[in-house]
């Protein structure tokens, strides 16, 4: 996924020195991770709103690329499991959920994030609202 890992670089060049000389191309959830690795290494006092800014766009790109044909080359399902759920179980990254996904969305998909992200850090995500 060259056009992913392309964008990453773009938007996230603190990551440059995380990523692996071009192997993780094929390796899309790694990606997403090395940019969560680094928001979840940040202190609260650094997710200003440029930050803040900055995932919200990468998020809308995310959603606005063509669909894939499985989990593997799907942008908006990689963002979702790679990026997004990955954002719950952190006081860091919590803050960033209601700039990505509104709160009626959050609830209509109460079952699945329970399952996926765990019931108490679903409440500390609600609770960010």
């Amino acid at each position: 996924m060259k056009l992913l890992r392309d964008e990453i670089i773009r938007r996230f060049p603190e990551i440059s020195p995380r990523l692996y000389g071009g192997d993780d191309e094929d390796s899309p959830y790694v990606l997403m991770y090395l940019v969560v690795s680094w928001l979840k290494g940040l202190s609260p006092c650094d997710l200003r709103p440029e930050v803040v800014r900055q995932v919200v766009d990468f998020g809308k790109w995310c959603e606005r690329q063509p669909r894939g044909e499985s989990a593997k080359d799907d942008i908006l399902t990689i963002w979702v499991v790679g990026f997004l759920e990955e954002l719950f179980d952190s006081d860091v990254t919590r803050p960033l959920i209601p700039h990505l996904v509104p709160k009626e969305t959050l609830i209509t998909n109460a079952e699945y994030l329970k399952t996926w992200v765990g019931p108490d850090d679903y409440q500390s995500a609600l609770g960010e609202y």
